[in-house]
């Protein structure tokens, strides 16, 4: 079939520290930990090339069947994870591309419930193999992968790419590759954001064996970035072509084939019968998965349009930011819809203090004056106002609430009125004082500044007008520059934004730190720091240890606080919508880190109901 070509989007970035502070409150359960040395990965399908097994009739369990359709609000711009966020590309990579290492869906609200699986987030306790069916640690630098035997790329005749490769097992070499070309390409992401913890070496000892070397003290972090940093790619591919940019040239191991794309418009996705993995819990156990035929997703930028796709049942599943707003409107003429609430992530504005343009009001970062006028900035914004009236009183004033309810994170966050009162005060609305404190730094008329921001996100847009009318009562005048999406991110990925920049969706993976890393691209305020350099080779260290790990991510997450590096503005919650017949499915949106569209995998259409009402 001939393709075209297609853009979608994924929400969800990085990390920051993060407390908790909410319009509404939430109690935290106890975690469970759990620290394996190695890990034996989720069960294959009994064959390679397993035939489709039916399931006996039964209440709920799974059919094999139907489409699973998505939709997303924004373009597409690039199928190579080198050069693309990958939270961005986790909707329309993750289905084909797999990982070494991934989320363990039996660790979730399908089975133990360990993890949400709502933000894209990694804890050692919660993941299991994927291409690698398990590892182990003979040291404290050297990771050994032992890749999964009988895993072949999947193949549609029709696609030049795919015919390259003939459907050939997957080997050590594959894998080498990929982790070299991401880790030592100085151009690619993980190239930044792994930081020191980049490998040493990287090498085949056999046809299913990958050793990676990792620097002193960073074991855990480079297995992190190895294992769930990095889709696999065929090599003959970028041999063939330069890259994997094109739409064309995606050929990978996962549950479904790329199949026709739309400019503007749709992508679409069909089964792999080749698949290689089985449903690991559930009545499907031992089924071979995927279950649905064929995995859609529509470009509707339109929230109105969207809503109508929803109601009409057009389209199956939606998590494109939903106020509340938008959400009782649903409630109202949709009951039938499945929901669920969620915290978006916590929007940021990075202050750039690297000296990129001399004179900044908030810069250098250790400066005295420089501190005052950062804490002014973040007293003289209205957290409550912001969340009372453009969240409808339904967000979170400094995230997250939602992060301690988190079984993997409960013990890292400090609730907001636990913290030193110098801390708390950040987060509540004082104009005086931070007239005072711009006085004494040197502005008592005040400064102009400016933020740029992503057209995409009207939400975060409006939450920046309100901060603009708050600044301005200090004297502060923010001009808020609205820029199309690819002129954004193109700004923010290669480091040319001069002052401000508000990004949106951190999400709660606290031991990673890229919002305050020398270096990572993430890291918008340019923070260069000692001290929480420190913390975070400490956290490295004691990567397996978790109990250890979340005792240096809450002293990490209060020193942050302290230092005043970002803007933090409160946090809406949002809703996601499906349908009644999509099954086996309880709100996950990234089973692993930046897997947004791997859920899909293991849910089924109940094709019966979906006719009986109406569809």
């Amino acid at each position: 079939m001939k393709r075209k070509m297609v853009w979608l989007v994924a929400s969800c970035l990085m990390v920051m520290a993060l407390l908790v502070a909410s319009c509404t409150k939430a109690e935290a359960p106890a975690a469970k930990e759990a620290t394996p040395a190695a890990k034996e990965a989720t069960p294959a399908a009994k064959e390679a090339t397993p035939a489709v097994k039916e399931t006996a009739a039964a209440p709920e369990a799974p059919k094999y069947g139907g489409q699973m359709i998505l939709t997303t609000n924004s373009n597409f711009l690039n199928w190579d994870e080198s050069y693309i966020a990958m939270w961005t590309a986790a909707r329309w990579l993750s289905p084909v591309n797999e990982e070494l290492v991934t989320g363990d869906w039996t660790k979730g609200p399908a089975g133990s419930g360990e993890s949400e699986w709502l933000y894209h987030q990694s804890n050692y306790a919660v993941v299991t193999g994927e291409l690698a069916e398990n590892w182990e640690f003979p040291d404290d630098q050297t990771i050994i992968f032992h890749i999964r035997k009988g895993v072949h790329w999947g193949l549609d005749p029709n696609n030049a790419a795919s015919r390259l490769v003939n459907g050939r097992e997957v080997t050590a070499d594959d894998i080498v590759f990929n982790l070299k070309r991401e880790f030592f390409d100085p151009k690619t992401n993980l190239n930044s954001w792994a930081g020191k913890s980049i490998p040493v070496d990287i090498y085949a000892t056999d046809k299913y064996t990958v050793v990676v070397k990792a620097p002193p003290g960073q074991l855990g972090m480079t297995f992190e970035y190895a294992g769930e940093y990095c889709r696999i790619m065929a090599p003959e591919v970028a041999a063939k072509y330069g890259d994997y940019q094109k739409w064309e040239n995606s050929v990978g191991t996962g549950p479904f084939i790329l199949n026709d794309v739309v400019p503007m418009s749709s992508a679409t996705w069909v089964r792999n019968p080749n698949y290689w993995m089985a449903d690991p819990i559930g009545p499907g156990k031992g089924n071979q998965l995927p279950y649905v035929n064929s995995y859609k997703i529509l470009i509707i930028p339109d929230m109105s349009t969207r809503m109508a796709a929803l109601r009409t049942g057009k389209i199956d599943y939606d998590n494109t930011t939903y106020t509340a707003e938008n959400a009782r409107g649903l409630f109202k003429t949709s009951p039938q819809l499945k929901y669920l609430k969620v915290l978006t992530g916590m929007p940021i504005i990075g202050m750039r203090m690297d000296g990129y343009k001399p004179g900044l009001p908030w810069a250098p970062q250790d400066d005295p004056n420089a501190l005052k006028v950062r804490r002014a900035l973040n007293m003289g914004m209205n957290n409550q106002a912001i969340c009372d009236t453009l969240y409808g009183g339904e967000g979170e004033i400094l995230s997250s609430s939602e992060w301690v309810k988190m079984p993997m994170w409960e013990g890292v966050y400090t609730p907001l009125d636990q913290l030193p009162e110098s801390t708390r005060e950040l987060f509540e609305y004082h104009p005086d004082k931070a007239k005072q404190l711009l006085t004494e730094a040197g502005y008592p008329n005040g400064f102009k500044t400016n933020v740029i921001i992503t057209n995409t996100d009207p939400v975060r847009i409006d939450m920046l007008m309100m901060l603009k009318a708050d600044w301005a009562k200090v004297g502060v005048d923010l001009e808020v520059k609205v820029l199309a999406d690819a002129l954004f991110t193109s700004t923010y990925l290669k480091k040319t934004q001069e002052e401000m920049t508000s990004y949106g969706r951190v999400t709660g993976n606290p031991h990673v730190g890229m919002t305050v890393i020398k270096g990572n691209t993430w890291n918008l305020s340019e923070v260069n720091d000692p001290g929480i350099a420190k913390l975070y080779d400490q956290m490295n260290a004691a990567y397996f240890d978790i109990p250890k790990r979340k005792s240096i991510m809450k002293e990490a997450n209060l020193y942050i606080l302290d230092k005043s590096w970002y803007i933090t503005p409160p946090v809406p919650f949002t809703y996601y919508f499906w349908q009644p017949w999509v099954k086996n499915y309880h709100g996950e949106s990234s089973v692993g880190m930046f897997n947004s569209a791997n859920f899909i995998k293991y849910v089924w259409i109940d094709q019966e109901l979906k006719k009986s009402m109406g569809h």
